[in-house]
């Protein structure tokens, strides 16, 4: 089977159980080697060498990550992190006196801070749990509000969001979707279009396995045409290097004001590549695995805060004293996180029962 064999591809494996893969995934080999491909090939011949692999402005790149989430590709730029793409959204819009962004309290920062930045904008940060999420939200989207923003996945609950629902509600009012699919993109099938969402924005070294410094942002065609931030790549004619003459660049390389990390993100489209080619057996792996932890846990009496019939790959087991716990799991050499009020446990699709087997055993033997 697919995962069975991509299991060897990762040698983490071979000294840990690994369940952190909503912190950073360990990097399997092909992305590691396609990482190292560009970086031998411009220590032997430089400018020659990048010259070559952005002669079709990255679309290559472009055209793999586009495949995983269903977008064009020219709707996808590329971008060094999560919080980089939400500034690119927060700042890019216009608003009035009466505009309100609609987020939560189950959100990664990243999701939230960029609006607080903007001083005339009502910040609407509903308090919501795992199980009323998307009615907390509905209920305080009004014809004042510019954006939700939101997460797919709740990186300290668990919780996978119904988008489409909060999506329809949006729409009625005229407000624009920002979606942080950074705790999904990977681990679950995604379809922009079927969402219905405006923007998307990830990082690629979570779920997608790639290096730190890749990432991607989902702009829907006809959005931030005139992004807030300028820089020498957001110029159509940026090779002509004359800083007296200035033609902003249509399409999705308006965004990227400056050089990004080709290496990483080369390792993101490596990525990207094998996840579609696998997306059905994936997310079948991942969601199976995670009923499982819970199932697991149940059986041990543990409180799980990650509701069974809205999870994705992160499941989250209420403990007292978390960070001690994972601090010694770790000696175990089992890699989980802390996180809200317990171990969060994310398992991809090529772990294996026995390792959450271990790891739930672990924990109850620490608590007890």
């Amino acid at each position: 089977m697919f995962w069975e064999d991509f299991r060897e591809l990762v040698p983490a494996t071979k000294n840990y159980i690994y369940l952190n893969h909503a912190a950073l995934s360990p990097t399997p080999l092909p992305v590691l080697y396609e990482t190292f491909r560009y970086l031998y090939e411009v220590s032997k011949s430089g400018t020659i060498a990048d010259n070559e692999e952005q002669k079709d402005e990255l679309f290559h790149i472009r055209k793999n990550i586009s495949n995983l989430i269903k977008a064009d590709p020219l709707e996808i730029s590329l971008i060094p992190n999560t919080s980089f793409g939400i500034n690119e959204v927060a700042h890019g819009l216009e608003y009035d006196d009466k505009s309100n962004v609609v987020t939560d309290s189950l959100e990664f920062p990243a999701t939230v801070y960029p609006f607080l930045k903007i001083k005339k904008l009502e910040k609407r940060i509903v308090n919501a749990s795992p199980y009323d999420i998307e009615d907390k939200i509905i209920e305080n989207i009004d014809e004042n509000t510019k954006i939700v923003s939101i997460s797919h996945v709740s990186f300290n609950s668990g919780v996978r969001i119904d988008v489409q629902k909060i999506v329809t509600k949006a729409k009625k009012v005229g407000a624009l979707v920002l979606l942080d699919i950074i705790q999904s993109a990977g681990a679950i099938k995604i379809n922009v279009k079927d969402l219905g969402i405006d923007f998307a924005v990830a990082g690629g070294y979570k779920w997608l396995m790639s290096p730190q410094g890749s990432g991607f942002m989902y702009i829907r065609k006809g959005l931030l045409e005139d992004p807030p931030f300028y820089g020498w790549k957001s110029a159509k004619n940026y090779l002509d290097f004359d800083p007296t003459k200035f033609e902003l660049e249509k399409g999705p390389r308006r965004i990227e004001i400056g050089t990004i990390d080709i290496a990483a993100n080369l390792g993101l489209s490596k990525s990207a590549e094998i996840i579609s080619s696998h997306e059905d057996e994936i997310e079948k792996r991942v969601l199976q695995l995670s009923a499982y932890a819970i199932d697991l846990a149940e059986d041990k009496k543990f409180e799980v805060i990650t509701p069974k019939e809205k999870r994705a790959g992160i499941v989250v087991i209420k403990v007292k004293k978390p960070k001690e716990i994972a601090s010694r799991l770790a000696q175990r050499n089992i890699i989980v996180s802390p996180r809200g009020e317990g171990i969060r446990i994310s398992t991809h699709f090529y772990n294996t029962e026995e390792e959450i087997e271990k790891t739930i055993n672990s924990i109850s033997q620490e608590v007890s």
